[in-house]
């Protein structure tokens, strides 16, 4: 049997292959990088049982294989006993281009797809920031950064969050057009700073993201000092 699981979650990828062992009863596994082994050899690791006849349990990563032919691995596969189990695992999600996506009914192999659920919320760190609530802004960061947002969409919302509540502090009129739930949080917000403070903070964010874009500051101390503008404003 051929599986192909792949994804960034390689976490929940190698469960499912543990889980699928366990089912089986598969005593031991066999891990191969496939720059590590040709086809024909792949292939006669696929027919050669153990000393007790149980069937080989393989698992080919791929993860790696952007300019390896893959081809040739295919053919071999196809040709592999159905009692040997076979899965192919990358730690990337494999394009309907990719050889083995395309030819998945050809092997009768089943597909996986374990992509990793973003757990991060660009407007609950904004939030944060402008209820000045400077540990949760910096944990709502953290999670930003692991879901690899870049610091610059980052930035682009701090100037929607600093929009939002300079409309609500001087209740203009595009602050009664936004929908209640905006105006809400905004209203909060603007009770945090004055009119002053919200003019200056424009301005220094206009000198960070002008300083940054001439690398006269590094990207990842661009939105901590975004950050800090706002809470020791």
């Amino acid at each position: 049997m051929v599986y192909i699981v792949h994804g960034e979650d390689i976490s929940k990828s190698r469960i499912l292959i543990q889980n699928q062992q366990k089912k089986i009863g598969a005593q031991s596994r066999i891990e191969i990088e496939i720059s590590e082994i040709t086809p024909e050899n792949l292939y006669e690791k696929g027919c050669s049982n153990d000393l007790f006849g149980n069937p080989p349990f393989i698992v080919l990563d791929i993860t790696n294989a952007a300019r390896t032919n893959l081809e040739p691995y295919l053919e071999k596969i196809i040709k592999i006993p159905e009692s040997t189990t076979i899965v192919v695992l990358s730690g990337k999600p494999l394009p309907k281009t990719n050889v083995f996506i395309k030819n998945a009914e050809k092997m009768k192999a089943r597909l996986n797809l374990n992509e990793v659920q973003p757990q991060s919320n660009i407007f609950n760190f904004v939030d944060a920031v402008f209820h000045k609530q400077r540990e949760r802004a910096y944990q709502e960061l953290s999670k930003l950064i692991k879901d690899q947002v870049s610091p610059y969409e980052i930035l682009s919302m701090m100037y929607y969050g600093l929009r939002t509540t300079a409309q609500a502090k001087t209740e203009s009129p595009s602050y009664k057009k936004l929908h209640p739930f905006v105006k809400g949080k905004a209203q909060t917000q603007s009770k945090n700073f004055t009119l002053e403070q919200l003019v200056d903070i424009y301005e220094k964010f206009r000198k960070i993201d002008m300083k940054s874009k001439l690398s006269e500051i590094d990207e990842d101390m661009l939105i901590p000092m975004i950050i800090e503008t706002v809470l020791n404003s």
